[in-house]
């Protein structure tokens, strides 16, 4: 064998080990990348949900706080109405 068919299995047998570890590299990333894409997909229902409680807790504190004022509007005319008696 002349010195350039040496070269040519030497440079190939290189380029064959490169090959396999950047197949095994890609392989390692793109398995990454869909375990990312499954906590996100989690981390999005997840945000929605808490978003949907965030909505309803809102809601839920808006009403009690109409409720809260009416009471004490009735509290203040019921005060009303016992000092008028009070009066008489």
């Amino acid at each position: 064998m002349d010195q350039t068919a040496i070269v040519a299995i030497v440079v190939g047998i290189v380029i064959g080990i490169i090959g396999y570890l950047l197949k095994e590299k890609n392989e390692k990333i793109i398995r990454e990348l869909e375990k990312a894409k499954e906590n996100i997909e989690k981390n999005s229902l997840r945000i929605t949900l808490v978003e949907n409680n965030h909505i309803h807790l809102t809601d839920k504190f808006d009403l009690l706080y109409d409720a809260v004022r009416d009471l004490t509007q009735e509290i203040k005319n019921l005060n009303i109405q016992l000092s008028k008696k009070k009066d008489i």
